[in-house]
C-alpha cells in the first residue's frame, strides 16, 4: 500500500487533481510504510510530501522543522538516497529564510558535484531548486545560465511535480531574458520560451489545476514581452487571483512582485509601490527573510 500511495501521489495525482490533496495520503503512505517494514516506500513517501509542502508554499519555518526531523529518521534508517533529497530542499529553505547561505551553497555545490554522473536525477534536485532561488531572488541572469547548463530536467524527473515547478520557472526565466535582451539572442529566448509554454498550456487544457496559475503568470510577462499593456494587467491579476484562491501563497508573492515591476516600468508607481507593498507581506507570512530583506533595500 506504501509504494502504491508514492506512485499515485508523485507521479499522477497532481496531473488533474489539487497538489494540496497529496499531503495527507503521502502522510499516511509514511505511516503504513513504517508499520509494516516498507522502510523505503515510507521514506519515498516522506520526501515527496516534503517536496510537495514547498511547492504549495507551506511556512517555511514548519518545512524547515519537518525537513531536520526527517533527516534524523533517514539517518536512522540508513536512506541515504532520500536524505540526500531532503539535505537539498533543507538546503533550499535555509537559503530563502538567510539562514547559512554559504553553507549551503558549499553543500549544493558538493551533492552536484559528486552526484553529476552517477546520480543525475539528484543532481536534476540540486539545479531545480537552486533555479528557485535565483527566480525568487529575481537573479535572471543566473537563472539564464543555470537554464542554459542543466539541459532537460523533464527527462530526469519525469511526470513528478518537481518537473512541472521546473518547466514554468524555465518559461519564466526565457521569458525575462527576452525582455532585457536584443537581435538574435531576444529572438532566441522568445523561441524557448513560446516552446516552453506550450508545454504548460497543453497541461492546463488536460485539467491540471495546479498550473493555471503559472499559465497566467507567464502570460502576463508575455504580454509585457509584446508591448500588450492592457493584457499584462489582466493576467498579472489573474495571476494574483487565483495563486490565493488556490493556496499558492509564494506564487501570489511572486505576481505581486513581477506586476509591480511592470507598472513601474510603465511609470505608475502608485501600483508598482501597492503591488511590492503586498508582495513583501506574502513572502513575509511564507517565512522568506532573505527575500523580505531585499525588498526592504529597494523600497
Amino acid at each position: 500500500m506504501s509504494y502504491t500511495t508514492f506512485l499515485t501521489h508523485t507521479y499522477c495525482h497532481h496531473w488533474t487533481s489539487p497538489l494540496h490533496d497529496t499531503i495527507e495520503p503521502l502522510l499516511k503512505g509514511y505511516q503504513v510504510g513504517f508499520e509494516v517494514g516498507d522502510t523505503d516506500s515510507a521514506c519515498f513517501c516522506l520526501a515527496s510530501r516534503m517536496y510537495n509542502l514547498f511547492f504549495i508554499g507551506r511556512s517555511l519555518d514548519n518545512i524547515q522543522k519537518e525537513l531536520e526531523a526527517t533527516i534524523r529518521v533517514m539517518t536512522q534508517l540508513k536512506q541515504e538516497f532520500v536524505k540526500l533529497k531532503i539535505i537539498i530542499l533543507l538546503t533550499t529553505v535555509k537559503k530563502l529564510r538567510g539562514l547559512d547561505a554559504e553553507a549551503g551553497d558549499e553543500i549544493m555545490d558538493s551533492i552536484l558535484a559528486s552526484t553529476a554522473e552517477t546520480r543525475i536525477n539528484l543532481s536534476a534536485n540540486v539545479n531545480m531548486m537552486n533555479l528557485e532561488v535565483f527566480v525568487i531572488f529575481q537573479e535572471w541572469r543566473e537563472a539564464n545560465e543555470l537554464v542554459r547548463k542543466a539541459g532537460n530536467i523533464r527527462l530526469l524527473l519525469p511526470s513528478t511535480f518537481s518537473t512541472v515547478r521546473y518547466t514554468f520557472l524555465e518559461a519564466l526565466t526565457y521569458l525575462k531574458s527576452a525582455q532585457s535582451a536584443s537581435g538574435w539572442k531576444k529572438r532566441q529566448m522568445k523561441k524557448c520560451a513560446h516552446k516552453t509554454i506550450q508545454l504548460i498550456q497543453g497541461w492546463a487544457k488536460n485539467g491540471n489545476v495546479n498550473v493555471v496559475h503559472y499559465l497566467h503568470i507567464l502570460e502576463a510577462e508575455l504580454a509585457v514581452l509584446h508591448g500588450k499593456n492592457k493584457k499584462a494587467k489582466e493576467r498579472f491579476n489573474a495571476a494574483i487571483t487565483t495563486s490565493s484562491r488556490n493556496g499558492f501563497l509564494h506564487d501570489k508573492a511572486l505576481a505581486h512582485e513581477l506586476g509591480s515591476a511592470y507598472f513601474k516600468a510603465q511609470g505608475d508607481d502608485y501600483w508598482g509601490n501597492y503591488h511590492i507593498e503586498c508582495s513583501k507581506r506574502c513572502y513575509q507570512e511564507w517565512g522568506c527573510g532573505e527575500k523580505v530583506k531585499k525588498l526592504d533595500a529597494i523600497m
